[in-house]
């Protein structure tokens, strides 16, 4: 159970949401102000009754106020529109018949579905998505290429480390604590790169693509040996991003 003066306010026609600093919305406020219930205790009892999992989707928090009571939040994105799907009245009918449409045209033409959404998106959302695809590129091709030159097993994560340490001073663990910590979800729904600023996402990829030029231009094999070439290629990586190494024929 969480308590904090921190508090937001979520505006619509209806009326308002409380969200608490980790941008967690109030169940009770959610059924009050989108599914229309005078009494939004009684209507989660109902819900939870039905829906028994949908209390491990909700955190219990006392929002600042003479005479507040426990109330549930939702935990994360994800929790708030499980629940808007089970909320009563034409909010959660809606919600799900908007669902259905969307995952009809998904089906339908997915590469539509994603151009809208994209066409949504501000500038510096296309960017992060711009960046994060190129990162995916680039990490497919350097698993590839770890693979061809023998790594296994936990060797991977072992390579994977040899980059976001030197490159980002963390180890996928330190960064999946950390991210878990400050935007309180799940540890083991993070994939750190999901949550990485354009920047981290811009240096990793390239400590990736230099870590695959300098394998295929040295003939080492195994675990140990291609771990130590990547480790060495992101130490570069990061001394010459950093500016800390001259290069020639610049003054």
């Amino acid at each position: 159970m969480a308590n904090s003066s921190a508090l937001s306010i979520w505006t619509c026609d209806s009326g308002q949401i409380r969200v608490t600093s980790n941008g967690q919305p109030s169940v009770f406020d959610m059924i009050k102000t989108l599914g229309g219930k005078k009494n939004p205790r009684d209507c989660w009892a109902s819900i939870v009754e039905c829906h028994p999992e949908v209390v491990g989707k909700t955190d219990n928090f006392i929002f600042p106020g003479p005479g507040q009571r426990e109330t549930p939040v939702a935990k994360t994105k994800e929790d708030v529109l499980y629940i808007l799907g089970l909320l009563p009245g034409t909010a959660g009918r809606s919600y799900r018949e908007q669902a259905a449409k969307l995952f009809t045209a998904f089906l339908d033409n997915p590469s539509s579905v994603a151009a809208a959404a994209i066409e949504r998106m501000t500038e510096d959302e296309q960017e992060r998505l711009e960046a994060r695809l190129k990162g995916k590129r680039t990490r497919h091709t350097f698993t590839d290429v770890l693979k061809t030159y023998g790594v296994v097993k936990q060797g991977y994560a072992h390579c994977t480390n040899a980059i976001y340490v030197p490159t980002l001073g963390s180890d996928a663990r330190q960064l999946k604590n950390k991210i878990a910590e400050e935007k309180n979800l799940a540890l083991k729904s993070v994939n750190p790169r999901d949550h990485f600023t354009v920047q981290q996402l811009t240096d990793v990829e390239t400590a990736e693509r230099v870590a695959v030029g300098q394998l295929e231009r040295n003939t080492v094999g195994g675990n140990p040996g291609v771990e130590s070439i990547v480790r060495k290629s992101a130490e570069y990586t990061r001394k010459l991003l950093d500016g800390d190494i001259d290069i020639p024929g610049i003054v």
